[in-house]
């Protein structure tokens, strides 16, 4: 079973053919309303696996409200466990994407959303495993907590976030610490990825990931740095691929799975979802990913002692 705790958006997508160099006026190619965030499609590429899994987040009261719900309902998505803030509007963002994958987000949370301090009641459980996201830093820190001091299974994507004690803390604390590329500079402020987690892990002798987009993914373990590189393929749209990534980091090791192919089935995931249009709608089978996964390799970059 699997916990997605975090956030949930409206997503509204234009795509144009290419970005302009000065404002000025574009013409869409189309326009789309979808499920979003980070938690969210995470908990959803898991349902599309046939793992089990629920959805935990912030949503208000709003239009907005009523489309996220109606969209977890139509995919059959728990969240029942979910606050409900009353007289509140739920998160969305506008995403403008070209003909390359390229994007640009706005995002908007309300500062009632934003600013509710309580977090759900949580049974925890050592046979769980349990993915949050930076966007709800509350829930992020007592599950990072509990990770440390009742040993489960912890996913966090670091993303997005205000440097502070408690951000340290979450990092330092979780099991499975996964930084977004900004992410990890915005932490260690180095701008080499693999500088950055030497110094994370003198910090603490655990591991660190970096999804670093087509690069691939790097991280640490038993004082080993890795790198795992996709496949080529023609990116058609690049929105959610770090969030597939998580969702299914999550899936694998929730399976038992060893470190090495959680990374290779995480990498094909996000890989796959790059390769067609229509976020959540379009979400890979666990066949084709399991496929793909099984032609990547890992490479030994770095021996830190």
């Amino acid at each position: 079973m699997i916990i997605c705790v975090g956030s949930v958006f409206v997503d509204h997508i234009a795509n144009i053919d290419i970005f302009p160099k000065k404002p000025i006026k574009v013409l869409a190619n189309n326009i789309d309303k979808r499920l979003g965030g980070a938690a969210a499609v995470a908990a959803l590429t898991v349902k599309k696996f046939d793992g089990k899994v629920e959805f935990v987040g912030r949503i208000g009261d709003d239009d907005a409200s009523a489309f996220i719900k109606k969209e977890l309902n139509s995919y059959k998505l728990k969240y029942s466990k979910s606050l409900i803030l009353r007289n509140t509007s739920s998160s969305q963002s506008y995403i403008f994407e070209d003909k390359k994958g390229e994007r640009l987000l706005a995002a908007y949370s309300s500062k009632k959303l934003l600013l509710t301090k309580k977090i759900p009641h949580f049974v925890l459980s050592n046979n769980h495993t349990y993915l949050f996201d930076t966007r709800w830093i509350e829930a992020a820190l007592y599950l990072s907590r509990q990770s440390a001091i009742d040993k489960i299974k912890c996913v966090g994507d670091i993303d997005n976030f205000k440097m502070n004690k408690d951000i340290k803390e979450i990092v330092l604390n979780t099991t499975y610490p996964i930084f977004s590329e900004n992410g990890l500079y915005d932490f260690c402020k180095i701008k080499s990825s693999l500088k950055a987690l030497k110094n994370l892990f003198k910090l603490k002798n655990k591991f660190y990931a970096v999804t670093l987009g087509e690069k691939g993914v790097m991280w640490i373990e038993n004082h080993q740095v890795y790198l795992c590189k996709p496949l080529k393929i023609k990116v058609v749209e690049t929105n959610g691929a770090g969030d597939v990534f998580h969702g299914a980091f999550a899936y694998s090791v929730d399976q038992n799975n060893d470190i090495s192919h959680a990374i290779k089935f995480a990498t094909a995931a996000a890989t796959l979802k790059c390769t067609k249009k229509g976020g959540t709608r379009t979400l890979p089978s666990l066949s084709s990913v399991n496929k793909l996964a099984a032609k990547l390799k890992i490479i030994k970059v770095h021996t830190y002692i």
